[in-house]
């Protein structure tokens, strides 16, 4: 290796991402928007990062990422985390670090919508997304039969996270 060259510079791992603030698209989900900022083709797998809009009202159930570290960074809004049995509100400019297999879900629980900027670290868990953006445009989430089209959902990206229960604001 050249002496002036760090062990880490190689550019064939990842594409250079630069985003104009109208693209990509915004795309409706079950409770809010996306937007795909950097996914795994363009990281070569390294990370992914989306743009979430959550509802009022929306929550995750608790859950952990077995192989995936998380990360938050609050927009818009307050973001509501249950963390290892901790909850916390987190309002605009706040940062939120969920390493992998640490117990968490996360909501609006106020009455305007929060914009997050998600990290998974590596990527892919986009793909889960991507398949409810797609669930979205042929079946509403107050039809009869959303419950289960979203838990086939949860069953094909079951690798991506595992459902621990629910949990609400005031336990």
């Amino acid at each position: 290796m050249p002496q002036n060259e760090h062990p880490l510079s190689d550019t064939s791992k990842a594409n250079v991402i630069t985003i104009n603030s109208d693209v990509p698209d915004v795309l409706n989900l079950d409770r809010g928007t996306i937007r795909f900022l950097a996914t795994s083709n363009d990281t070569k797998g390294a990370f992914s990062v989306v743009e979430l809009k959550e509802m009022p009202g929306y929550k995750t159930p608790l859950h952990l990422h077995p192989h995936w570290d998380e990360s938050f960074y609050v927009i818009e809004g307050v973001l509501t985390v249950k963390i290892n049995g901790n909850i916390n509100k987190y309002p605009a400019g706040s940062y939120i670090l969920i390493p992998r297999g640490t117990p968490h879900g996360q909501g609006n629980f106020g009455t305007v919508p929060t914009r997050i900027l998600i990290t998974f670290t590596p990527s892919a868990f986009e793909e889960f997304f991507r398949d409810r953006v797609e669930l979205f445009k042929t079946v509403k989430p107050d039809s009869p039969e959303y419950t289960d089209k979203f838990n086939e959902l949860r069953k094909k990206h079951a690798k991506y996270q595992t459902i621990l229960g629910t949990w609400d604001i005031d336990k």
